[in-house]
């Protein structure tokens, strides 16, 4: 039971779906917007949708990696020994048309950006592993897409500098998760290989794609502290941002596993 909510990433979807509340308050202005219960529950409906769709897009990514997880991640349970690939098809196909159902219930800006959100969800799990470096790019934009999504949600929010600041948290993610998501290739290089795929590290080395991805982290870092610097954000955010960015990048490049594949 255990190892099926494994399949779930009920954490990386929980911080998601902390993601979105924060940027959703950050857009009010103040939490105490949260107060009003036509807000509750459109955030409510939001986030469930928003949950039900990330679920389904991380089973439906189980669904067509069966093979390169047996390789890349030996230690784990194949998807396959816990649930039929048939139920498990079954259930990521009704998690997104429960989550598409929910969103209607939002409004139409919501419910446009997440069945743009789902077509490219599809087409980066059907074309992964041919997508050279489109594949990081691809995550790089739905993990972004939280900002346009948490704005819908409040439709638009208040105008104010905490609000101004949502327009240059995105840069920084973007890259940062660009970065990060090139180095993922790299770890699972071997996998992909055996499945044929076209990744940025097959293609151009992992040596030369952890140097692009350092590259790109270190050009993301002064990005992150412009909201300090024009007066977007205080000084807690300043002593937040200059404690998580080197915990994220250290975290991200001094994985022994990657460390050891091609340097």
């Amino acid at each position: 039971m255990l190892a099926i909510l494994k399949a779930f990433r009920l954490g990386k979807v929980l911080s998601i779906l902390l993601g979105v509340l924060t940027i959703s308050i950050y857009a009010f202005g103040t939490v105490g917007y949260l107060q009003d219960r036509a807000i509750q529950l459109r955030v409510g409906i939001g986030l469930i949708s928003i949950f039900l769709l990330t679920c389904a897009g991380y089973l439906m990514n189980d669904y067509y990696d069966i093979k390169s997880d047996t390789i890349n991640r030996p230690q784990r349970i194949p998807i396959k020994k816990l649930i039929s690939e048939k139920n498990l098809k079954g259930l990521f196909i009704g998690f997104f048309l429960v989550g598409l159902i929910a969103a209607l219930f939002v409004n139409l800006r919501f419910f446009s950006i997440i069945i743009l959100d789902l077509a490219i969800l599809v087409f980066y799990n059907l074309y992964s592993k041919r997508l050279y470096l489109l594949k990081a790019l691809i995550v790089s934009l739905l993990v972004v897409s939280i900002y346009p999504l948490s704005l819908a949600l409040t439709s638009g929010g208040y105008p104010s500098l905490r609000r101004d600041s949502l327009f240059v948290f995105p840069i920084w993610l973007f890259l940062i998760i660009l970065a990060y998501e090139i180095v993922e290739d790299i770890v699972g290089m071997q996998g992909d290989k055996e499945e044929g795929g076209n990744t940025l590290p097959i293609m151009i080395g992992a040596k030369k794609a952890r140097n692009l991805a350092i590259l790109i982290a270190l050009i993301s870092t002064p990005i992150a502290f412009i909201p300090y610097f024009k007066g977007m954000c205080g000084t807690v955010y300043l002593i937040g941002a200059l404690l998580t960015l080197p915990i994220f990048i250290g975290c991200m490049f001094f994985k022994e596993k990657t460390l050891s594949i091609g340097l």
